[in-house]
């Protein structure tokens, strides 16, 4: 500082300006990080607050649909539920689109391609629904919540669904061709 002040008093004067402002721009930095963080940890706050409410709701709920106390969810069940306005309602809170899960119903209580292979029939390829435990309910319902981004787990999930969807229906062509060849030797 002494050389500095030897040199000019308009330099030891822009010196003290830049530490001063070297001073502020560090600390808002500070105090934007931690907003951020606060920020951060109310929003998941909320949303676990959120979700434990909705589980609970929806859990009471199933319960008094729960029409074989089996303590799973069947689709019979769960299109009871949907057809609840209070159960709309709670699920349209957490930002589950209620109409969309009413079209996918059918594929949430689809049977998985190896269940389906070993219950299924040669003749009849007729797939039984399967029932969900309440976890596995809630965790599916909260992964097709709008909100949700697509992972890669999510994309391998589907290549995986499209493959084995892809096979049993290549197996039911061959099948069927195979079939035509033998009643056109007769």
């Amino acid at each position: 500082v002494k050389p500095l002040e030897e040199q000019s008093l308009v330099l030891l004067f822009v010196f003290y300006f830049f530490l001063l402002l070297a001073a502020l721009t560090l600390m808002n930095m500070l105090i934007g990080v931690i907003c951020e963080v606060v920020s951060a940890v109310a929003a998941t706050e909320r949303e676990s607050m959120n979700l434990a409410y909705v589980k609970d709701r929806i859990k009471a709920l199933l319960l008094t649909g729960d029409d074989n106390i089996d303590q799973l969810i069947s689709k019979k069940e769960f299109m009871t539920m949907l057809g609840n306005k209070q159960a709309a309602f709670i699920l349209g809170e957490v930002g589950v689109d209620v109409i969309g899960l009413v079209d996918f119903a059918d594929t949430i209580f689809a049977k998985d391609i190896g269940e389906e292979d070993h219950l299924a029939d040669d003749d009849d390829h007729e797939v039984t629904e399967r029932s969900l435990t309440f976890a596995e309910f809630m965790n599916l319902i909260l992964d097709l919540r709008g909100s949700n981004g697509a992972t890669v787990k999510d994309i391998i999930e589907l290549r995986k669904h499209m493959n084995s969807r892809l096979s049993v229906l290549e197996e039911r062509v061959l099948d069927a061709l195979q079939g035509d060849s033998r009643t056109a030797r007769r």
